[in-house]
């Protein structure tokens, strides 16, 4: 395990030098007065701390070739990002996915590992070797964990992941005492919405919804630039909204929820019936609504239309101009898109302007990804007390 030793530890900084390492992380390179101004600091104040960020190697000037002008405040400066890098995991029932990024989310490398045993410590262990595997050729800062449950943004506890059977295990101190890295424990779709919002779609974007379907359902919210999470971590339990009140039940007996529409085991059973072929899987399912088969359609269309229905009332209650589509699921909607979008319109508000709605790939190395970026988030926004050696 290779700690670097050349520069700080990036969550020892100070609160100042990280809020300018944020800003240039989300919006590209700016000259110092631009980040005055966007910080709300004074001229002498970012002089003072791009100095320190440039003597450690934090940032960079951007000059253009043969300019004289570096080290003036018109001089862009940008954050080194491959100067940092940190490890990603995304925690599934099965699978074990890791990646390496550098601070802008760049995936440099990735492995990942089956779950043979789900007990804590065989799960821990494999952690420990996703980790040393990736961290074997260049230092990391931090380590994120993205998996079900109910935590926190930044959490240390892994709480009632059912997948697992996991209720508060300190899964993120079991990892930090074998590894001497700052870890971090997310719900996954929390993690998902650090990478949407940091280093991809929702890049550009200040208020804006990540809702994942397949084979759970889950959303993660960004207003005004920030990840909410809520009490608790509550914020994103939309699987149980109603839909309709004559809709199929859901595993928990709840008639017409999202859950009933939306996730991935309701959909191919739906299917799998209507040709008596329990066999079937979301793959099959997706194939055979592409080659025009009626069944596969109509339950499909359902999908979409619940899913639209789902989406509105975010708009409407959150004034949201942005959802970002991920998951395993999003094959059910490639030839459903019409229905959504109709349900959408339907169910908005009469004032509410329309969402623009983002379909994004999203493989499990893209959940370890968020995983690693919200590591990243973890030190420049609520870094732990003290730096991990």
């Amino acid at each position: 395990m290779r700690r670097r030793m050349d520069r700080p530890f990036l969550g020892s900084l100070g609160r100042t030098e990280r809020a300018v390492l944020r800003e240039l992380l989300v919006r590209g390179p700016l000259p110092r007065a631009d980040l005055a101004r966007r910080l709300g600091l004074s001229p002498a104040s970012i002089t003072k701390t791009a100095r320190t960020l440039l003597s450690n190697g934090s940032i960079t000037e951007i000059s253009a070739p043969g300019s004289d002008s570096r080290g003036r405040p018109g001089t862009p400066v940008d954050m080194a990002v491959d100067a940092y890098h940190f490890v990603g995991v995304k925690i599934t029932g099965d699978q074990a996915f890791a990646v390496r990024t550098n601070a802008a989310g760049a995936v440099l490398a990735s492995t990942h590992r089956p779950l043979t045993d789900t007990a804590v410590e065989p799960v821990v262990s494999l952690i420990i070797q996703l980790v040393n595997e990736l961290s074997r050729d260049h230092p990391v800062e931090s380590v994120g964990i993205g998996m079900a449950g109910t935590m926190d943004r930044f959490d240390t506890q892994v709480r009632n992941n059912l997948y697992l059977g996991w209720q508060d295990v300190p899964l993120a101190g079991m990892v930090q005492e074998r590894t001497g890295l700052a870890t971090v424990i997310s719900g996954d779709v929390r993690a998902l919405t650090a990478g949407v919002h940091w280093a991809g779609p929702g890049r550009e974007l200040e208020d804006f919804a990540v809702v994942t379907i397949g084979v759970g359902i889950g959303m993660g919210l960004v207003l005004g630039g920030e990840t909410v999470a809520g009490v608790a971590g509550g914020v994103g339990r939309i699987a149980h909204t109603r839909v309709s009140d004559s809709g199929p039940a859901c595993g928990r007996g709840h008639r017409g929820c999202a859950a009933a529409y939306l996730e991935a085991g309701p959909i191919v059973r739906a299917v799998a019936y209507a040709h008596a072929r329990p066999q079937l899987d979301l793959e099959a399912v997706c194939e055979l609504a592409a080659a025009g088969d009626p069944a596969a359609l109509s339950v499909l269309e359902d999908t979409a239309r619940a899913l639209g229905i789902v989406l509105a009332g975010l708009v409407n209650v959150l004034g949201l101009p942005a959802v970002v589509l991920a998951g395993d699921g999003l094959c059910v909607l490639e030839h459903t898109r019409p229905v959504l979008d109709r349900a959408l319109t339907e169910h908005l508000d009469p004032d509410a302007d329309p969402p623009v709605v983002h379909f994004y790939a999203s493989d499990f190395d893209e959940w370890a990804r968020g995983a690693a970026v919200l590591a990243c988030q973890w030190l420049l926004i609520d870094p732990p007390a003290e730096p991990v050696r």
